[in-house]
């Protein structure tokens, strides 16, 4: 007999999509949930681990999606798209405050993704947080410097402003080391413990001939002058020097304020480059030239002080034999790329103002000194988070970084040793899709998000990217295989009868002492969960809970008697709300992902509830269903049904098979005559 602490663990497994993320977030479900055009249920999924979740519907790196098992069969979930178009459908998300505020005040230093997602941490474990913010709007570099046309402000509003819904100050115009010191939060204030979450605020330049000259700028100050509307010269042809995402932004932010001419140099080649791929695409498509290979030497500046471009030499190599930072050059081969604006984008720095009179103490890279077994530095109760303490990322992973330094200030005030071992630990992830279940699964084609065509976009700092509609975001969504959401095996009533393994189109169960089912191999469809006879196996989505409250709700409240069981594959938004309908009140309209979940007991219960009539409709297309035995195994199973009824003097026909065309209204109204 199989071990309940073994049954327990398997349906604790993660999914790699949940496992890639750096927050963790429950991505299978509230992909189901948008699958099933429940937007609240799935927003408030993704707002659990995501407090900037519209910054990261736009802008996240999307990890789970490269960690995607669906990639196994033909392309990965719209994770992203799909996560900013639920978010969009939520203008009011859930703000679930704790009852009580009390057990001390927080102060966080920097309201960016790590320290605000610190803040809301701490608020709802009951802490009073106060964010500093020593600029006049909070959000960091979000908010800050990041182009509109990739994060429009609002998205970034409406995550600092559903925050700070949940009991937390936000004090601005606040500068930490010249208003207030670290200190004195501490010893006057009466702030039981401090997070730094800083971040990397100022531009790193290298100190070269002639990058004193006025047309020379940091990254960061010349996104925050563009993207803030604030008036700046950029001149005609410009030059970006960097190769990451953030080089890719000036670049792409210079042709929209209208440079004649945009290039970037950088010292990598175009594989070595750390920008994402399709950032590096995007730039080429909206004429941004990349010269390769070359790193700077001078500013070139002319007598009567005009710049007039940037001396450069051959890079011979970036990295060292052991994969480290360490460029060499060739001091023999320069030349001379001509410009009149420079932008350095070559990473950013730790502006460390914040510590005067305090005593932190900084490292050898100029980074926070701090603990990473605790996130505390070098002072009691004070703690660090975010790009302070670690390389350059993404937001998402500073939503990680300040949560876990939440977790790190909760345990230290409840007097306790910190030790984040436990909250580090992650449960066991599924393995790649086994090649047996892939050849399995139906192909379905990717939906992408529709983006304006470069001629266009390039001439505007509106967003680019148009994002989903419910027609595509729900057929998106239902791409999604469920990994680890599938059948499980009651230990205690299994017979061995084999009949799982007969009937599963995907080779999952395999048999010991009971049945087991892989969940390498497992499509979540349900097949095997309404063949089997003993009634032995369970799916780990428990959709049919929600079915049968639906069922009963309907025929209580509205006195139907008749009702329908459709494949939601082809539904529409508004059908799985409710909002469009087959028929008048006397029908009960229910949408299932799959049909196969539906047994012969779910619709004897039907009846028993009061349902006069029962039709099953399922739509006519080889990819409506996870697979396409489905739906003859459905037609069978009623069939059987009517059969036996028949058999014990039910009398005529109460469950009716229909096949329709598609999901649509139409098609349904049509074949129910």
């Amino acid at each position: 007999m199989t071990d309940p602490q073994e049954q327990q663990k398997r349906a604790d497994m993660w999914p790699p999509c949940r496992n890639g993320c750096p927050a963790h977030a429950d991505v299978r479900s509230y992909v189901h949930h948008i699958s099933q055009a429940r937007y609240q249920e799935a927003t408030d999924v993704i707002r659990r681990s995501l407090p900037f979740a519209s910054v990261c519907g736009r802008i996240c790196h999307h990890p789970c999606e490269a960690n995607c098992r669906r990639r196994d069969v033909d392309e990965s979930v719209a994770i992203r798209e799909l996560k900013r178009f639920t978010l969009e459908k939520t203008p009011r998300p859930t703000v679930n405050k704790p009852p009580s505020q009390n057990r001390g005040r927080i102060a966080i230093i920097g309201s960016g993704p790590s320290g605000m997602s610190a803040a809301l941490d701490l608020a709802l474990r009951g802490y009073q947080p106060v964010v500093y913010e020593k600029g006049d709007v909070a959000g960091g570099i979000p908010a800050q410097v990041i182009p509109p046309y990739r994060l429009p402000r609002e998205a970034v509003q409406a995550d600092v402003e559903w925050i700070l819904a949940h009991g937390i100050e936000l004090r601005t115009g606040v500068e930490i080391g010249k208003d207030k010191t670290i200190t004195q939060l501490l010893d006057d204030e009466g702030f039981e413990a401090v997070i730094l979450a800083v971040g990397l605020s100022s531009s790193r330049i290298l100190p070269l001939p002639g990058t004193d000259h006025p047309r020379v700028y940091g990254v960061l100050d010349f996104l925050s002058a563009v993207s803030n509307r604030r008036k700046i010269d950029v001149g005609r042809d410009l030059l970006v020097i960097g190769g990451g995402n953030v080089a890719c932004d000036a670049a792409r932010t210079a042709v929209r304020y209208g440079c004649e001419r945009v290039r970037m140099i950088c010292l990598e080649s175009e594989e070595e480059m750390p920008a994402w791929e399709w950032e590096i695409e995007e730039c080429r498509d909206e004429g941004v030239e990349i010269i390769n290979r070359r790193g700077p030497e001078s500013v070139q500046i002319a007598g009567d002080g005009t710049l007039q471009g940037l001396r450069h030499k051959k890079v011979t190599r970036v990295f060292d034999e052991e994969g480290r930072f360490s460029p060499e050059f060739d001091e023999g081969d320069l030349n001379t790329t001509s410009c009149d604006t420079i932008v350095f984008a070559i990473g950013q720095a730790l502006d460390d103002g914040f510590r005067q009179g305090s005593g932190l103490e900084f490292n050898q890279f100029n980074r926070l000194s701090f603990s990473p077994d605790t996130q505390m530095t070098s002072l009691d109760r004070v703690f660090a988070c975010g790009e302070a303490i670690t390389p350059p990322g993404s937001v998402v992973e500073a939503c990680a970084s300040g949560r876990r330094a939440a977790e790190a200030v909760d345990q230290h005030l409840r007097g306790g040793e910190i030790d984040l071992a436990e909250y580090d630990d992650q449960p066991q992830v599924i393995e790649r899709l086994d090649q047996v279940a892939g050849k399995a699964v139906t192909r379905i084609e990717r939906h992408n998000q529709p983006v304006l065509p470069p001629a266009e976009r390039k001439n505007s700092l509106e967003p680019f990217e148009l994002g989903f509609t419910a027609e595509t975001a729900l057929p998106e969504a239902q791409r999604c295989l469920e990994c680890g959401n599938g059948a499980e095996v009651i230990p205690g009533r299994c017979v061995k009868c084999l009949t799982c393994v007969r009937v599963c189109p995907f080779d999952a169960p395999y048999m010991d002492d009971i049945a087991h089912i892989d969940p390498r191999r497992c499509q979540a469809c349900g097949i095997c969960v309404t063949e089997c006879p003993a009634r032995a196996i369970t799916l780990g989505n428990r959709e049919i809970d929600r079915v049968e409250q639906e069922v009963t709700v309907g025929l209580e409240k509205k006195g139907a008697r008749t009702v329908i069981y459709i494949c939601g594959q082809g539904a529409s938004e508004g059908q799985w709300q409710g909002r469009e309908s087959a028929g008048g009140d006397d029908l009960v309209e229910i949408y299932l992902s799959s049909l196969a979940r539906l047994d012969v007991t779910d619709l004897l219960d039907t009846l028993e509830k009061g349902a006069d009539r029962i039709v099953v409709a399922v739509c006519s297309g080889e990819k409506d269903e996870r697979h396409p035995a489905t739906r003859d195994r459905m037609g069978r199973r009623v069939e059987r049904l009517n059969r036996e009824m028949a058999e014990i003097g039910v009398g005529e026909e109460k469950v009716r098979f229909l096949v329709i065309k598609d999901g649509s209204i139409s098609a349904l109204r049509e074949a129910l005559g």
